[in-house]
């Protein structure tokens, strides 16, 4: 009679091998994947399958030892402690902020289930394997739900669907043949068919996590611009008024000068200067000036067009650049901001008005010219402005 050699290992023991292969490559990515992208779920999914690995090198283990009861146990809690952890990643995936350190109040039912498991009368292969098939089947739905890249939800989705199905059936097998071992070849080719659908897990988590890295650093990109455009705008903001700086004037007047010419249109300026500003310093306070001033900048702002443009000149004066504005209507306007400053609420005892002059550029001229022009202007009103008795007035004080 010819002789058979006895293989050097079950099948059922092989394939676990190669399963086990499978899931230390996995856990390999995963570890390597997180130091590049240090997202929490991916840590989750790290313990998730370092404690595959550990049960499947337990069940390797198991046939050797005697007696196996009290390994059945720990066997029992590293797979299902890796099905928790597995759905701790998905939700912090989900919920970044998440996961709780009361959350591994979880582990006490876990510990509870695998006791309850190992520990069964009917077939603890065949338990374990239904708590298994439904924690992949819940994974299939919470996959499904989560946002992120189509490509890699519908691998994960797949690949825990045909492993939750897998599990149910070698269950099923289980409950009847009672041990792994006594599996028909088929089903004990079972560590094939999961080590497939863990190089597919491998690929859907890496399309997931890629696009929620994706996610992530266009919105810090965003909130860094953000904040450079806020940086940017302080610095070209006065602090008190809000307006723009007088060092931001030559970038708006450049630019403002350039579209003037080219659309054949004229530029013009107002300055305005805040009357008894002084005085209401020395008399009412700095706390006083200070909501003048504010309440000057609100009011100018809101009388010129959305084209135009504020700055805070120095001290408690205030430029306003008229682009497309000639000669009649900057006079128009400067009078107009003059006559119409309503009464600014605190300043009772002295009454400030505004002083304004005006200015339209001549192409070819200094812009410096212009500026002076309207400071004379300015500086005309603020005469006829001044109340009797006030320095500089030449009229005396009211009997």
């Amino acid at each position: 009679m010819p002789h058979h050699a006895k293989p050097l290992m079950p099948v059922y023991e092989f394939s676990l091998l190669i399963q086990a292969a499978g899931t230390g490559l996995l856990f390999l990515l995963l570890v390597l994947v997180y130091q590049k992208i240090r997202l929490p779920a991916l840590l989750e999914w790290i313990v998730s399958w370092g404690l595959l690995l550990v049960g499947l090198g337990l069940l390797w283990v198991a046939p050797r030892l005697e007696p196996q009861r009290d390994l059945a146990f720990f066997t029992h809690a590293a797979l299902l402690a890796h099905a928790l952890f597995l759905l701790r990643g998905i939700r912090r995936l989900r919920d970044p902020a998440g996961g709780r350190l009361a959350d591994l109040v979880w582990f006490l039912p876990v510990l509870l289930l695998a006791l309850l498991t190992s520990s069964s009368k009917t077939s603890p292969s065949a338990m374990l394997a239904f708590v298994l098939a439904a924690a992949y089947v819940t994974a299939t739905v919470f996959f499904a739900a989560t946002p992120g890249s189509t490509v890699g939800r519908l691998l994960l989705s797949i690949s825990f669907l045909v492993w939750g199905v897998e599990q149910t059936v070698v269950g099923a097998a289980l409950l009847r043949f009672h041990e792994p071992a006594r599996l028909p070849g088929t089903f004990q080719n079972v560590g094939f068919v999961a080590m497939l659908l863990e190089m597919m897990v491998a690929v859907g988590v890496i399309l997931l996590l890629f696009e929620a890295s994706q996610i992530r650093l266009a919105s810090e990109m965003e909130q860094l611009r953000h904040s450079d455009l806020l940086l940017k705008e302080k610095s070209v903001r006065d602090p008190l008024t809000g307006l723009y700086n007088r060092g931001h004037f030559n970038d708006v007047l450049r630019r403002e000068l350039v579209s003037a010419r080219l659309a054949g249109v004229a530029v013009s300026v107002l300055l305005a200067d805040v009357d008894r500003f002084k005085q209401i310093n020395d008399r009412m306070g700095h706390a006083v000036g200070d909501d003048v001033l504010k309440f000057v900048a609100n009011y100018l702002t809101s009388c010129v067009r959305d084209s135009d443009f504020v700055f805070r000149w120095g001290g408690d004066e205030f430029l306003v650049l008229l682009p497309r504005t000639g000669e009649a209507a900057a006079a128009q306007k400067a009078e107009e901001l003059a006559r119409r400053l309503p009464h600014i609420p605190g300043t009772e005892r002295l009454s400030p008005s505004v002083s304004v002059g005006w200015a339209t550029h001549r192409t070819g001229e200094d812009f410096a010219g212009t500026l002076a022009e309207a400071d004379a202007r300015m500086y005309a009103m603020k005469l006829r402005n001044r109340e009797p008795g006030e320095p500089g007035s030449g009229l005396p004080p009211p009997s």
